[in-house]
């Protein structure tokens, strides 16, 4: 089989992996079509370019670690944490082959306009099920919540991860594409505004603040440092926005009220952190066997009163913190550099898009472990098979000069 067809296969993939968003109900089936991108993004392989550099080591390093201890150094040998950790970090290394395959360049924004359709379908029937739902909840954010993951059997922060990273492909396609028939610029727009909308109801705090943020970053980047736009355009949209969701999201104000009430201890928040840091320190900052992670922390909530965080098993809630507990110190490291690799070389290559997208992760990871479910794994997986070749690639090019070309 030729390069050439293998890289028309593994596009074939990617607009595959766009449409399983939609179906992400079927886990089995985002698995096969995930294994299957994998496999032929290995295929591709060559000796021409060089895959150990220092930008690559971080992402290989990572995997060795996690491999070395699940294999030797703990009695628990999961063949599916190798599985994760390998479509992590080593798969996506092998996308820097896909920049020399016009065929992807051709069809790489279809793709992201794939996907974010396809998210916009999942935007409209949240919508529409939360307007639905009102006399249920009554406006009640907890209880439209419930009733929304219940419904779409899937984490809040999950589904709102994905929609973000729509949005900002749709603002970034808008934002660069200044050419665009009047009928699909305002299409668009309306696409932007479900997402948005979906968010706000979702309202998964951390990743609705950061992808408001990462917008105006990107606005600035594009219009303001290039002399088009004032800040204050910028800004003004941005403090309405904030006060918009503060004012509409029924969570903010019960928080404001908590740390008014109460010290920041006393929060369940507190005490997962808390806990999962005492894991590591009991472990001598060199990693604990995955299996016994888990009863350690519901050891710990229970010393310290919170009976209910045991009784739900809840985990570390960072990826940062996972990653230390399962691999200690050395893995923290790897897995940092990892996201420092992306967002120096997005930025210096003025990938912008990319940049905003792994600082998202970057956000998210400290309120969630992302890369523990395949939801999260999904979309990692898929915006860094789309971007993280385009920082790879030689310094002295620019990501945009190559596309072009």
């Amino acid at each position: 089989m030729k390069e050439t067809q293998i890289n028309k296969i593994i596009v074939y993939f990617l607009y595959l992996l766009a449409f399983a968003s939609c179906f992400y109900m079927f886990e089995a089936i985002q698995a096969i079509i995930m294994s299957a991108a994998s496999f032929f993004l290995l295929l591709q392989y060559t000796s021409k370019k060089k895959l150990l550099s220092i930008k690559t080591l971080p992402f290989i390093l990572s995997f060795l670690l996690l491999l070395i201890y699940n294999l030797f150094y703990f009695n628990s040998r999961s063949l599916q944490s190798i599985s994760n950790s390998l479509l992590i970090f080593v798969v996506p290394i092998f996308s820097l082959f896909l920049y020399d395959s016009s065929f992807f360049k051709k069809h790489k924004n279809n793709i992201l306009l794939s996907y974010s359709c396809c998210i916009s379908i999942l935007s409209i029937y949240i919508l529409g099920f939360y307007i639905n739902d009102i006399p249920n909840h009554h406006f009640n954010w907890y209880f439209a919540r419930f009733n929304l993951e219940k419904n779409i059997h899937i984490h809040g922060t999950y589904i709102s991860l994905w929609i973000a990273v729509a949005l900002l492909f749709v603002f970034d396609f808008l934002a660069k594409n200044k050419d665009l028939h009047a009928k699909f610029k305002i299409s668009l727009l309306i696409l932007a505004f479900l997402l948005l909308a979906s968010m706000v109801v979702i309202n998964a705090r951390m990743i609705l603040f950061s992808t408001l943020i990462l917008i105006a970053l990107n606005a600035y980047f594009l219009f303001v440092k290039q002399g088009l736009f004032n800040k204050k355009i910028i800004l003004i949209p941005l403090v309405l926005l904030f006060t918009g969701v503060i004012f509409l999201s029924q969570r903010y104000k019960d928080d404001l009220k908590f740390l008014n009430k109460n010290k920041i201890e006393n929060s369940s928040r507190y005490t997962i952190c808390y806990c999962s840091l005492k894991v590591i320190r009991n472990s001598n900052f060199l990693g604990t066997d995955n299996s016994t992670i888990q009863p350690k922390l519901n050891d710990c909530y229970d010393e310290y009163g919170f009976e209910d965080l045991s009784k739900e098993k809840l985990n570390s809630h960072n990826q940062y913190l996972d990653y230390f507990m399962k691999g200690g110190i050395l893995l923290f490291i790897a897995f940092i550099m990892t996201l420092f690799v992306k967002l120096r070389y997005a930025l210096k290559s003025k990938n912008y898009l990319y940049f905003s997208i792994s600082l998202l992760f970057t956000f998210s990871f400290l309120t969630e472990n992302i890369l523990v479910r395949q939801y999260g794994i999904y979309l990692f997986l898929f915006c860094d098979i789309l971007f993280l070749g385009s920082v790879l690639i030689n310094e002295s090019h620019c990501t945009d000069e190559i596309e072009k070309n």
